[in-house]
């Protein structure tokens, strides 16, 4: 009888052991699945962000390459505006004359830092922003 005892609790021991065993597994299988599924969103996060800086990378080089044609053609009609002036009296006498009073002012605005500052600079001047579909006071 002793014996038995003894085999009995022998084996709910390593029962137990197993089961333990078992739960141990279980505990680092789930940590193992948490681990990949970060690593794999860390991954697709990459490869995004790499995506992203190559469109931005391209989208610099089209700004760049609109820039220098842009200085291109600034470049060719200030050529043409000095040929003109050495070659046309009547336009450099028209060229040298400063512009009228209003036409300057239309050109003069302050520096603005954002739409806050436009827009207290329209109120200051007795204008102000309209919403769409309302009218301004002078298209009425």
């Amino acid at each position: 009888m002793t014996r038995l005892l003894i085999t009995g609790a022998t084996i709910l021991a390593l029962l137990a052991a197993n089961i333990w065993q078992y739960n141990q597994v279980q505990k680092q299988a789930a940590i193992a699945a948490t681990a990949q599924q970060s690593a794999a969103d860390r991954l697709a996060t990459i490869k995004q962000l790499r995506a992203d800086v190559s469109e931005r990378e391209q989208a610099r080089q089209r700004l760049e390459s609109t820039q220098q044609a842009m200085a291109a053609e600034l470049n060719t009609q200030q050529i043409q505006i000095r040929e003109l002036k050495r070659d046309n009296e009547q336009y450099r006498q028209w060229a040298d004359n400063p512009l009228p009073d209003i036409t300057r002012r239309l050109q003069q605005r302050p520096t603005f830092t954002g739409a806050g500052d436009y827009y207290q600079w329209l109120l200051s001047r007795g204008e102000s922003l309209h919403t769409e579909g309302s009218q301004a006071s002078t298209e009425q």
